[in-house]
């Protein structure tokens, strides 16, 4: 209780340790749990890539001294960590003083790197200074590092055993750090200045607000819980391929709907960045459908049409491995979180289990029948029945729902009918048309393949996943991401792990007007000549490797089936 009152010992607590304490207290930090893990942190990023030949040196200057340089990012999560010898890194992992750990101050409570950011300054905590009890045999100095415009985009850290306490760690981390900010003026772009410049509007704003470019990211503190590698991507993948000459400003909603993004583009510096506020709708669907209609088709991937939270039978249309189940699941979950969901896959050399449909649903349970384009012929009639007794009056509150996944334009004309007499509550499309889907699938996808959460990918991994077609959809997806926690024994997937096909993709980019009508002229060209690209080479007036150098930077490369379906 003294904490939060006067405390009358002056002197012998710091007053910087003891403001500290005060806000841990304030966050309700439990001081003996250990450090959450962090999945996503950014190994690649503009502090990494400056810090990080910095942090080598000085290792082996502080070789055989029992010292540890820790680097955290701006939420202090630490993103990179210089140890030297085997027993002080599993010591240091005992403790999670480790790279992917959260050791921000809201976290940990009272520590190096995390109070180091808050207070702008550097620091000196001494064992019980520490907030956590796992910390208290240590001693740690730290400095925020910033951005040659001023902001703080991190912290450096100093560590060592208690025995080794000395003031002299403080004059040491502070050399290191700024050796580290020389390095970033060094390497800063005109660019960085300009995100700077933006961002320093908006730092004190009590709106989450964001300043990016393809490459950094700054964030004040309320726009933190949006900041992520895969936020990044996902929100740069939005941008880039939005078209911005209608105008300045545009909304997108994220997190299936229950986020609104509105999204600025500055002009000012070497190249265009963005400001993004955001706003959470929560389930407010008004604000939904004024969001929707106010950014044009700003959600690619959902449609708001029928409601399904007031159906018996709600449909999910869409080709095939584009996400219709899961996009369903999710749909059930928000719906009736309690409310088991059975499945049926529909194949037309297997005979659909329809008594057991009929009972669960009767029973109240509700039922995925997934693929009903591809019911045989014979069966259309009990699917045509099982609809009709789920939309009757009297059926309508005593059932559970029934889900159906389906493509319209694949399907007998039977279920056509049946798809446009029930309405699609949701609609998906390839992972080619919606790329900004790609970092929310791989973190499901990572869920299930790596449930200790031992993986994550980097920036640059990610951009390329979301680069690649995926001619497979989904199931090709996770194939990929499976395989790559299988065989990759690092905590971080980086881009030289990827196979060779995503590792070589071109950019997904937005084509100018004169690309688009060049695009169009290799397609008909190549449909000319029946996909012979020596002849059509000579039809369009270029030689053939022109002709190739062209495809693959128009993203045309691939099978010829590919090209057809582009048109």
């Amino acid at each position: 209780m003294g904490l939060l009152g006067d405390v009358g010992a002056e002197g012998l607590v710091p007053d910087l340790i003891l403001r500290s304490w005060r806000r841990s207290i304030s966050n309700s930090v439990d001081g003996a749990s250990p450090c959450r893990r962090q999945r996503e942190i950014d190994t690649d990023s503009v502090l990494c890539r400056a810090a990080g030949p910095v942090l080598d040196r000085w290792q082996q200057h502080l070789a055989d001294t029992g010292t540890t340089l820790f680097l955290s990012d701006r939420a202090g999560n630490i993103v990179a960590r210089r140890a030297d010898g085997t027993r002080l890194r599993r010591r240091l992992d005992r403790v999670h003083a480790a790279e992917g750990f959260d050791y921000s101050e809201e976290s940990v409570g009272t520590n190096g790197l995390g109070t180091s950011i808050l207070e702008g300054r550097a620091v000196y905590v001494q064992g019980s200074q520490h907030y956590n009890d796992a910390l208290s045999a240590l001693v740690c100095a730290a400095v925020p590092v910033r951005t040659p415009a001023g902001a703080v985009i991190g912290s450096l850290s100093l560590g060592a055993p208690i025995a080794a306490a000395s003031r002299l760690m403080v004059s040491l981390t502070k050399e290191i750090g700024q050796q580290i900010e020389e390095r970033l003026r060094q390497t800063s772009r005109p660019q960085d200045l300009a995100l700077a410049m933006s961002f320093m509007r908006f730092a004190n704003s009590r709106r989450p607000t964001l300043v990016m470019d393809h490459e950094s990211l700054l964030a004040n503190t309320p726009g933190l819980p949006y900041v992520s590698v895969h936020s990044h991507v996902m929100l740069w993948e939005l941008l880039n391929s939005h078209d911005w000459s209608r105008g300045d400003t545009a909304r997108f909603l994220l997190n299936e709907a229950t986020t609104e993004a509105v999204a600025h583009q500055v002009l000012d510096g070497p190249r265009a960045h963005f400001v993004l506020h955001f706003h959470d709708l929560g389930q407010d669907g008004h604000a939904h459908d004024r969001a929707s209609a106010s950014s044009g088709s700003s959600d690619r991937t959902t449609v708001s049409l029928p409601d399904e939270s007031r159906c018996a039978v709600a449909l999910v249309e869409g080709p095939p491995g584009s996400g219709r189940a899961t996009a369903a699941r999710t749909r059930q979950r928000r719906r009736s979180p309690e409310t088991p969901l059975w499945t049926a896959v529909i194949s037309p050399h297997e005979t659909t289990p329809w008594t057991d449909i009929t009972q669960r649903l009767s029973a109240g349970s509700d039922v995925l029948v997934r693929r009903i384009e591809n019911i045989a012929e014979h069966e259309t009639p009990r699917l045509s029945q099982l609809v009709a007794e789920q939309r009757s009056p009297e059926a309508r509150h005593l059932r559970g729902t029934l889900w159906l996944t389906a493509c319209r334009s694949r399907a007998p004309a039977m279920v056509q009918r049946i798809v446009d007499q029930i309405g699609p509550c949701a609609r998906t499309e390839a992972l080619a048309r919606t790329p900004e889907r790609i970092p929310e699938l791989v973190k499901c996808v990572l869920r299930e393949a790596d449930p200790q959460g031992r993986r994550a990918f980097s920036p640059t991994a990610l951009q390329a996943l979301i680069q690649w077609d995926w001619p497979g959809n989904l199931t090709e997806l996770h194939d990929t991401v499976t395989e790559l926690v299988e065989d990759v024994s690092g905590s971080v997937i980086q881009h030289h792990h990827l196979p060779r096909h995503l590792k070589d993709a071109p950019p997904r980019r937005r084509l100018g007007l004169i690309e688009e009508a060049e695009r169009d002229a290799i397609i008909k060209a190549l449909d000319a000549a029946a996909g012979n690209k020596s002849e059509a080479a000579a039809l369009l007036g270029i030689g053939r490797t022109t002709l190739y150098r062209r495809l693959r930077q128009l993203g045309l490369e691939g099978d010829e089936s590919a090209l057809h379906s582009a048109r």
